[in-house]
């Protein structure tokens, strides 16, 4: 383990160099869920309901090699650690994924999509779970943990931001608005990244050894499909399931009309870098506020208040239209206060539900939960993108021609009300979670009197 500090026994060092892989990460979740499917159907002429079904496929997948990646990883065993081998197998799959699609030489059809789709999610998988693993592995103090997630998700909105830069400088300071040229510049932003964050972590960050459990305490447990059906009858976790589904079935459906919403309803898609900038800064300055919350009320608490915060902020763009980009602005940037909080405070919940599985089961399974929910927040990625773009497909939208009145009506609805819908939803479901900072500190306490009574 790190050296006692600062953060519950996690060295300042150790979470820095953690916390770096969320960097290339999130520049890499920023133009597969915004910007890749406006390009392939507007300059390279594959149809929405075509790429929505890619989408679907590509993710749904993940719910079976997700969770057989985090049961794999929580029964390696090398002298490198269980974690480790895992990151840098899957650095070469994510890296050729993200050539092969953010740089297509055309001619390119849906197949196409669809095959480096797969391969770039395949790498995410190996290297990305493991990693999550990793990090609740770090301490098992409740507050320490809301710590290192904090401290990748700051990662994660320097990622975000600089995303929004390499944008922000193609079209406003370069004068260019071809997607492809803007995904290129991104593509190569990660293709150094990606090896730079994996050899800090590598290096930097020390993985905790975890020794089996004694036969006698363990059930034997021979399939992965089977701890996963034994996870979700676990309360916490299952309801952490339900918030993760709301929260990301918004945030996707809102998402995949976003720049729809900004090049057609604003028509102000040339500022689409400048407005994530000042977005995700503010995200930034949010977390300390965040943090304090879950000290003084609870995680979930914490959490249910930034969800409120967020449906606010988004249904009160409904009515906007041509020319009001500054009172958009003003509201979308007051929303990214609350997007360091959902961003976080999931992962942070999820890595004390562990404990209570081990208190139930004896079995040190952190893989596979992060496995498990990992693949929840792509299926709910999925389906909200896929219900978006197949809607427009329906409403006759073609992003190479300029949208009718109900065409524009349809991207509004898509992008204010049904997100607020499922917002709201997720706060109702999180109010009342029932794994407090008192129960958790309690489990823990009668976790380690166990432990100390089998050492002895």
């Amino acid at each position: 383990m790190a050296a006692e500090g600062t953060r519950g026994g996690i060295d300042r060092k150790t979470l820095l160099a953690y916390g770096s892989l969320g960097f290339p990460i999130a520049v890499l979740g920023y133009p597969m869920t915004l910007f890749l499917h406006p390009y392939y159907a507007g300059e390279l002429g594959l149809g929405l309901a075509a790429i929505s079904t890619v989408l679907l496929i590509s993710r749904m997948t993940d719910f079976i090699t997700d969770p057989l990646m985090g049961w794999i990883s929580d029964r390696t065993r090398t002298r490198f650690g269980r974690r480790k081998p895992y990151l840098v197998i899957g650095l070469p799959v994510m890296m050729f994924g993200i050539y092969k699609l953010f740089m297509p030489e055309p001619p390119v059809d849906i197949w196409y999509m669809l095959v480096w789709n797969m391969v770039v999610y395949l790498g995410w998988t190996i290297m990305v779970l493991p990693y999550s693993a990793w990090g609740a592995e770090l301490s098992e103090n409740y507050m320490a943990r809301a710590s290192v997630t904090a401290t990748r998700q700051v990662y994660t909105i320097a990622g975000l931001i600089g995303a929004s830069v390499v944008i922000w400088i193609y079209q406003e300071w370069l004068d260019r608005t071809d997607p492809g040229e803007v995904l290129t510049g991104i593509a190569w932003t990660l293709l150094v990244m990606l090896p730079v964050s994996i050899a800090l972590l590598l290096v930097l960050v020390p993985e905790k050894e975890v020794t089996a459990p004694p036969r006698q305490l363990a059930p034997r447990q021979l399939t992965w499909w089977w701890e996963i059906s034994s996870m979700m009858k676990i309360g916490p976790f299952r309801r952490m399931v339900y918030v993760a589904l709301a929260i990301v079935i918004g945030e996707a459906s809102r998402h995949a009309v976003l720049v729809f919403f900004m090049d057609d309803v604003l028509q102000a898609g040339d500022r689409i870098g400048r407005t994530f900038i000042l977005y995700y800064l503010m995200g930034v300055a949010a977390i300390p506020l965040w943090q304090y919350l879950a000290r003084r009320i609870g995680k979930h608490r914490s959490l249910a208040i930034a969800m409120t915060h967020s449906a606010l902020m988004v249904l009160a763009t409904a009515f906007l239209g041509a020319g009001d980009y500054n009172t958009f602005l003003i509201f979308y940037v007051l929303k990214g206060a609350s997007f360091g909080a959902f961003a976080y405070l999931p992962l942070a919940i999820i890595a004390d539900v562990v404990d209570v599985d081990t208190a139930v089961t004896r079995q040190k399974r952190a893989g596979l939960f992060f496995a498990v929910f990992g693949a929840i927040d792509k299926i709910g990625i999925a389906v909200g993108m896929f219900i978006a773009l197949q809607v427009l497909n329906l409403t006759g939208y073609d992003p190479q021609v300029t949208p009718n009145e109900a065409g524009l009506w349809m991207i509004r609805l898509e992008y204010a009300v049904i997100p607020t819908f499922f917002f709201l939803l997720a706060s109702y479901l999180v109010w009342n979670y029932p794994l407090t900072n008192e129960r958790h500190a309690k489990l823990v306490a009668a976790l380690e009197r166990r432990e100390a009574r089998q050492g002895a």
